[in-house]
Order: structure tokens, then sequence, then C-alpha cells
């Protein structure tokens, strides 16, 4: 087996420069995958991604969007900043914090989707943040309660909360079983209600158990310029 670090760091880098497709990326994964489970087993294929989840979502946030803005000269404010960016950022950081008395703290999250006026920089926005996680054990609460948090000021009402996730313990998934309702494990349920958005990496996740909100990953492309169309709007 060739050496999965490098490979996937020379994939990510790849991505970001737009010379991968989805379909290309998504070949890659599940022929990782593959190899994985067969020479080192399950629980190894999920440490390692794991540990390299937030950095692949990333890249391919920032691969997409820069697809978008060589297309086309009118999605040229949008970018995909990581926190540390974002910190950097004065007015972004300013209108993604939540106050807590005198101090402002960011929410949880892995990318922010900002959009950048280059003219007048106040009036930059973030329209969304998210979070990617591998298993999500009792941690959903988490994502969910960022949402009500940034509900609750005029300033971060607007921004949605997108999960992205491997769902490695089978929270999205349709199936009977304990703690599920209807099929749905009650993480599905929590976050069916409280988020805007949870998009799913698994090659075998099937459109069967996609609903409005929980999807298969690739379609959170389709979401994001949903977004940039329903910002226009305003």
């Amino acid at each position: 087996m060739s050496n999965p670090k490098q490979d996937l760091k020379a994939l990510i880098e790849d991505i970001k420069a737009g010379k991968v497709s989805s379909n290309e990326f998504w070949g890659y994964i599940k022929n990782s995958k593959d190899k994985y489970v067969e020479e080192l087993g399950q629980q190894s294929w999920n440490s390692y991604i794991g540990n390299r989840f937030q950095a692949l979502i990333h890249a391919i946030l920032v691969g997409y969007t820069n697809s978008l803005k060589r297309e086309n000269q009118e999605f040229q404010g949008l970018n995909v900043l990581t926190e540390g960016q974002a910190k950097h950022d004065q007015i972004i950081m300013r209108k993604l914090a939540v106050k807590y008395g005198d101090f402002l703290l960011l929410p949880d999250l892995d990318s922010i989707i900002v959009w950048h006026n280059f003219k007048r920089p106040w009036e930059s926005e973030v329209l969304a943040i998210v979070s990617c996680k591998t298993s999500l054990r009792e941690r959903i609460a988490q994502s969910c309660y960022w949402k009500l948090a940034l509900l609750s000021s005029d300033i971060t009402k607007g921004i949605q909360v997108f999960l992205a996730t491997t769902d490695n313990d089978d929270n999205f998934i349709l199936k009977e079983g304990r703690e599920r309702y209807q099929g749905m494990h009650r993480n599905r349920v929590i976050s069916e209600y409280e988020l805007d958005g949870v998009y799913i990496l698994r090659d075998d996740f099937g459109a069967s158990w996609e609903s409005s909100k929980v999807k298969y990953f690739d379609r959170i492309f389709e979401d994001l310029v949903t977004l940039l169309k329903n910002r226009a709007k305003l």
C-alpha cells in the first residue's frame, strides 16, 4: 500500500487547486477505505480518516468555491475560511462571535463560508459555518447549542449551521433498533430539528435515507449555490 498520509496530503492540495473532480476524490476515498479495511481493519480506517477529516472537507469546499469563481465573476466574493483565518479578519470575527458578557467567543466550527464585500468590508457576511465530526456520540449537542446561540443575536441569526460527518456510529442511516424513532436515531431527530443541513460522507448512504436536511455529501454543493441565491434576494 502506498503512503496514505502523503497521498491524502497531495489530494487535498490538488482539490484546492481545482485539479481533481468530485468523482475523482470520491473514488480516491473509496479506494483508500477499501485498502485500509482489507489490510488494517475498519477501526484503523476510522482513526486514519478521523484525524484528517476536517482538512479534507475544508479542501473540498475551497476547491468548489474556487471553481465557482473561475466560472463566474459574480462569485468572486465567496470564500471558505479556517477558524484561524477568521480570527485574523476582524470584521468576520465580530460578525461571527457570540457575546457572553464582556467576552466574544467563536462557535465550534471547522470551516466558515463567507461573502467578502471588497469595496465596503463592513458589509461582508458570514453565510454558514461547517462543523466536521466522524463520530457524534453525545456531541451533537455542541452543534445544536451554537445554532441556538447564533439565533439569539440579530447580528448572527442568519448564519446557517452545517454538519459534515462520516457517520461512523450509524446515527443517520434509517434502521430499527434501540433509541430509534421511525427508524431514526435520536441524534438524527435532533439534527433534523435544530441544524440547517447534515452532509454524510459515506459511500453506502442511500437516497432513501435522505431528507430535506440530511443528505449525501455531494448535496452540499447545491445547497451552497442556493444559499448564495437566497443572499442575492435580500
